[in-house]
């Protein structure tokens, strides 16, 4: 019973994994604002120039990931391959150079976005064709919410949040120099460091890098795709609407999104986790054994019931997705009906009003702009939580 306890939790877990590509995580959307609690502990205001890089970008660059760890095995087999009787010293020597640029390619990427930052908040991001009149200057949540907390003269959030980034972008300039120096430093004292070793070296990194690759090109691009989306709010509001055309903007934009984030869903289900199936199916006929079946003495009926074992198994598993995508049509369906219906009516209503309370032809061509940014941020996420998902499969 255990056994079948822990399989059917494993079917579950499958099914959790399709569920999750319904929720867009924190780190690949713009994070909401918490809610205040009542009861809150005042935080101390301290100047940002006092902070580390850690406190002041939120992310730990020092951090040693798991394939770079001594204790996986993983960085030794690829050395092995090349280098076969390299001692257990210079081993170790060849991962500090590995760690060293793997600190290099993070901080690569945290660079890129923190220039996209900046550019956001100046204004010089890409901007959607027919802007007029509006103010292009947009600093990016992750910005705005990090200068509450630090001290700096009486000057303009603007102000602040220029030099904060400029600041950051300096720390984070320095600290790549930094391990430039110590992997030349480095590299230059290993006996018998050749180019074949670095190569090799470099192409471990970077294969080990792709998962946070993808998250922070993710990060970087829904950047631009939330500065177009301000864009456009604001240009909206400078055709002066009044309080329904507002609220209409808000509706429309709300059922594209539901309709949007169900429909790459049900696209993820259909075309991600079929290859899951593969990939479990065949893992499966190598480890997928149960120990009641392992203790059976007779070599021919273990055989028949491990191979049993794996096809009910299997089956079971296609049976709880294909519920899982069939729920997901649905609900794709519903939303679909529900935005096309909205449509309907908003197109149907402004036909009857006066003239001047109908949306004019920049509203609309505005309205048409943001719902087709929703639409391409949303397919965005999901091209990338696909690839991470694809990633996570191919882990051994």
């Amino acid at each position: 019973m255990t056994q079948k306890t822990q399989h059917l939790q494993s079917i579950l877990n499958e099914v959790d994994l399709s569920q999750r590509f319904s929720q867009l995580s924190s780190s690949l959307q713009h994070p909401k604002k918490k809610q205040k609690n009542k009861v809150s502990k005042q935080r101390k205001i301290i100047p940002y120039i006092e902070l580390d890089l850690k406190q002041l970008i939120g992310v730990n660059i020092n951090q040693v990931p798991s394939y770079l760890c001594s204790s996986n095995e993983s960085f030794k087999e690829t050395i092995h391959d090349i280098r076969p009787k390299i001692g257990q010293n210079h081993l170790e020597e060849l991962r500090h150079v590995a760690i060293l640029m793997y600190k290099m390619l993070l901080i690569e990427k945290l660079q890129i976005l923190w220039i996209t930052y900046r550019k956001s908040g100046m204004g010089e991001l890409q901007q959607p064709r027919s802007t007029k009149d509006v103010g292009l200057k947009i600093w990016p949540f992750e910005i705005c919410s990090r200068i509450k907390h630090v001290e700096n003269a009486n000057i303009t959030d603007d102000e602040k949040c220029h030099l904060f980034v400029d600041h950051c972008q300096k720390k984070l300039n320095d600290q790549n120099e930094i391990y430039r120096n110590q992997l030349r430093y480095r590299t230059s004292h290993i006996v018998d460091y050749t180019s074949p070793m670095e190569l090799t070296i470099e192409n471990f990194v970077k294969q080990g890098f792709m998962y946070q690759r993808i998250e922070y090109d993710c990060q970087i691009a829904l950047v631009q795709y939330h500065y177009t989306d301000a864009v456009l709010k604001r240009q909206y509001l400078i055709e002066n609407p009044n309080e329904n055309q507002i609220q209409l903007f808000k509706r429309l934009c709300k059922f594209k999104y539901e309709e949007a984030v169900t429909k790459y869903h049900f696209n993820s289900l259909k075309q991600c986790i079929p290859e899951h199936f593969t990939l479990n199916s065949m893992r499966n006929q190598l480890i997928g054994k149960s120990s009641v079946i392992d203790s059976i003495q007779d070599g021919t009926i273990r055989k028949k019931l491990s191979k049993h074992y794996i096809e009910v198994a299997e089956q079971a598993k296609t049976d709880i997705m294909i519920l899982a995508r069939d729920a997901a049509e649905r609900q794709m369906r519903q939303y679909q009906t529900k935005c096309n219906m909205e449509m309907n009516q908003v197109w149907q209503h402004e036909k009857i009003l006066p003239t001047d309370q109908r949306l004019t032809s920049m509203m609309i061509h505005l309205i048409e702009k943001r719902l087709a940014n929703i639409d391409a941020r949303v397919e965005y996420i999901y091209k990338c939580k696909a690839q991470l998902f694809q990633i996570k499969t191919n882990i051994p």
